[in-house]
């Protein structure tokens, strides 16, 4: 497994590492870990009794909390399917060590964990782990702007509707788009699934020489019609997936910097 190699050490290595001495001084320091025997057993838990256990080894392993890195590891472990999830969604991203990638990324935020956190650990290191990761996989974020104007109209060419009524250095309109779109997933306001989604309407769409350009972009019949075959799915779901992205993507661009007007 990835994260296995990723971290040097297996769960069963782990398990005998921390066994007998140091489990029980980590349920000293964490009560809640006292509930299961061990961490082959904390394994297989889910919900909210994982979160309880997860919060446990996050406070041990923070270099705020335990300082104890076997309980970082233990974390990893814990989390593989976040690991793996992460870097399946990214992996588009860069021709790098994926799985390194998130692993580096998920390992900061577990040391740097906040141990006054009450709940929602699991997903608060997911969260964290994805914004670190696309920081690093999309290093141009967007900082404070100054009111600008963001044209969002899926019947048109898509890329190419973004407008700015302010421009520092004179970006174009699909810059200002690619912009927008990196500091939303950034934010975890629209996910890379639905970003992939527009882009390969609007791919399909241009590659059809017989489509009006008028028609083009996001909401072309034909490039709806294409990714429908292509997935094996019925036209509604594709056009069902597109609105859900369409509209997440004017939600980002209302909150984009706070200060963004959408037309």
């Amino acid at each position: 497994m990835s994260t296995i190699r990723q971290v040097g050490i297996s769960p069963q290595e782990l398990d005998r590492r921390v066994e007998q001495k140091r489990w029980h001084q980590w349920c000293i320091a964490e009560p809640a870990l006292a509930t299961v025997s061990g961490l082959a057993e904390a394994r297989k838990l889910r919900g909210q009794a994982e979160d309880q256990i997860l919060g446990a080894l996050l406070r041990l392993a923070s270099q705020h909390g335990g300082d104890d890195e076997l309980a970082g590891v233990a974390v990893i472990h814990q989390l593989e399917n976040v690991v793996t999830g992460i870097a399946r969604r990214t992996s588009h991203l860069t021709s790098e060590d994926i799985d390194g990638i998130v692993v580096g990324a998920m390992w900061e935020q577990i040391r740097m964990f906040n141990i006054a956190q009450k709940q929602h650990f699991g997903a608060s290191i997911f969260h964290a782990t994805r914004r670190a990761v696309l920081a690093i996989l999309l290093p141009d974020g967007v900082g404070k702007r100054a009111r600008p104007l963001v044209m969002l109209n899926p019947q048109e060419w898509f890329f190419e509707r973004a407008s700015l009524v302010w421009s520092p250095q004179g970006d174009d309109s699909s810059e200002t788009l690619a912009k927008l779109l990196r500091w939303a997933m950034l934010e975890g306001l629209v996910d890379d699934s639905d970003v992939r989604l527009l882009v390969r309407l609007v791919e399909a769409d241009r590659a059809n020489p017989d489509i009006p350009k008028w028609n083009r972009g996001a909401c072309s019949v034909a490039a709806v019609t294409q990714l429908a075959e292509e997935e094996g799915v019925c036209l509604r779901s594709i056009r069902r997936a597109r609105d859900r992205a369409i509209q997440r993507l004017r939600d980002a661009a209302s909150e984009y910097t706070d200060l963004t007007e959408v037309a």
